[in-house]
C-alpha cells in the first residue's frame, strides 16, 4: 500500500511539474507575442513579394514512339541520340530557332514506358504552338539520323504531337509560398522568444527565486500605484491665496 502510495504521489508531481512547465512556456511566448507578431508579417511580405515576381509560363507537348532495337544496348543508345547535337542542330535549322543545341537540349526528355518499346519524347518550351512543332521536328529527323547512323530503321510514331486550343501551363503560380512564409515566420518570432528568453539571467517569478534558493515564499509584494502629490510650492501658493480670499 505504501509503494502504491508513493506511486500515486509521484505521478501527481509529475502531472504538476508537466503543468507547470507548460504554463511556464505559455507565459514566456505571451510576454513577449510581439515578436511572433513582427516575425509572422516581415516573412509574409517576404513570402508575397517572392510569389509577385512574373513567372514565364511553360507548356508542354509530347510523342510517343516504339524503337525497334535488338538489344538494351541498343535501345539505349538511340534514346540518348534523340537529344544530341548531330538531331538537334538539324531542327534549329529546320526551324530557324534562334537558339542553340544546348539550351533546346534542356527543353526535351526522353522516357521510356516501363515494361514496353514505347518511348515519350516531350518538349517544353514557352510558345504552346512552338512545343509540338519542336517535337514532331525533333522525332522526324531522329527517325532519319539513326537509320544513316545506326542502321535502325524501325522506329514508328505512335502519336504525334497536338496543337491545343486552350493550352495549360505546367509551371502555374500557387499560394504554397505564402502559407510556407506565414508558417516559417511564427515558427522563427517562437524561436527567438525561447533564445532571448535563455539568454536573459534576470529573475521573473517566485518560482524561479525557490528553485534558485531552496526556499520557500512566505508571501509576496505585489505592486503598488504611487498617487503624485502635488509639489509644496504649489501647496503655499493655494493656501495663502485661500487666506488672502478670505482676508479681503
Amino acid at each position: 500500500m505504501e509503494a502504491q502510495g508513493q506511486e500515486v504521489n509521484g505521478s501527481k508531481r509529475r502531472t504538476t511539474e508537466r503543468e507547470i512547465n507548460l504554463k511556464a512556456l505559455f507565459i514566456i511566448i505571451r510576454r513577449r507575442l510581439w515578436i511572433v507578431a513582427l516575425s509572422t508579417v516581415l516573412f509574409s511580405i517576404i513570402g508575397y513579394a517572392y510569389h509577385s515576381i512574373p513567372e514565364t509560363p511553360l507548356y508542354s507537348s509530347a510523342s510517343r514512339i516504339i524503337i525497334g532495337a535488338d538489344n538494351a544496348e541498343m535501345m539505349n543508345t538511340l534514346k540518348v541520340m534523340v537529344r544530341e547535337p548531330i538531331v538537334l542542330d538539324e531542327v534549329i535549322k529546320e526551324l530557324g530557332l534562334g537558339r542553340s543545341s544546348g539550351a533546346l537540349r534542356q527543353q526535351i526528355s526522353v522516357n521510356a514506358v516501363d515494361g514496353s518499346s514505347v518511348t515519350i519524347v516531350s518538349v517544353v518550351d514557352p510558345n504552346p504552338a512552338l512545343a509540338p512543332i519542336i517535337a514532331n521536328a525533333v522525332i522526324k529527323e531522329f527517325q532519319v539520323r539513326a537509320g544513316e547512323t545506326l542502321n535502325v530503321k524501325s522506329i514508328k510514331v505512335l502519336s504525334e504531337a497536338q496543337t491545343y486550343a486552350n493550352p495549360v501551363p505546367i509551371n502555374p503560380k500557387s499560394n504554397r509560398i505564402l502559407y510556407a512564409a506565414f508558417l516559417a515566420g511564427i515558427a522563427i518570432g517562437i524561436g527567438l522568444i525561447f533564445l532571448i528568453d535563455s539568454l536573459d539571467d534576470s529573475l521573473k517569478s517566485g518560482q524561479e527565486i525557490e528553485n534558485l534558493l531552496g526556499l520557500q515564499m512566505l508571501g509576496q509584494v505585489s505592486r503598488m500605484k504611487v498617487r503624485k502629490q502635488p509639489d509644496k510650492q504649489k501647496q503655499k501658493k493655494s493656501i495663502a491665496l485661500r487666506g488672502e480670499t478670505i482676508g479681503s
